[in-house]
């Protein structure tokens, strides 16, 4: 039995036996490393990860040796400075994409997919760590200040805020509140 996945490019498909078959790896408009691997045999799986500096978000679908008879299980891991929230909503979008827009497994990766990349379409560095994600707990720059606009990532302006003994925006130097 054989697999045949379009790919990511759209121009090249391969065909998948039972040993794990890595099938796209290419950069994004964004900048970050997208690939997706095949398992075929006793596990069934498709792999997604998105890398991007040095976090990366992952998810797997999980098909039952009975697909397409049997709902495809959406499982992810490491959500990359993506809020719980809207993580859920993606898996939701991809599950009922899935299951009654008659969407294929390869929609759904590129649907996730396309939700990091708009999701991190807008976001700009922390003036303070100069980097997309926070080390410690990976999230986005997402307090702005109210005159210049300029978002921080909470823990470095708590730290700004600690060593300077001010309340000032580090960019404008107004109060913030």
């Amino acid at each position: 039995e054989m697999l045949k996945i379009q790919c990511y490019n759209k121009d090249s498909s391969v065909q998948v036996k039972s040993e794990p078959v890595e099938i796209t790896s290419n950069l994004t408009p964004g900048g970050a490393e997208f690939s997706v691997k095949v398992s075929r045999g006793s596990s069934n799986e498709v792999h997604a990860t998105y890398k991007k500096d040095e976090i990366e978000a992952t998810i797997v679908l999980l098909l039952a040796d009975s697909h397409p008879l049997r709902a495809v299980s959406v499982n992810s891991s490491h959500r990359m400075g993506v809020n719980e929230a809207t993580w859920r909503k993606w898996v939701l979008s991809m599950t009922t994409l899935l299951l009654t827009q008659d969407g294929s497994v390869l929609d759904a990766v590129l649907l996730w997919q396309t939700s990091l990349e708009n999701y991190f379409s807008g976001v700009e560095l922390c003036p303070i760590c100069y980097a997309l994600f926070h080390s410690s707990n990976f999230s986005v720059p997402n307090l702005p200040c109210k005159t210049c606009k300029t978002k921080f990532h909470g823990a470095c302006l708590y730290k700004w805020f600690q060593t300077s003994q001010k309340n000032e925006c580090p960019i404008c130097k107004t109060l913030f509140n």
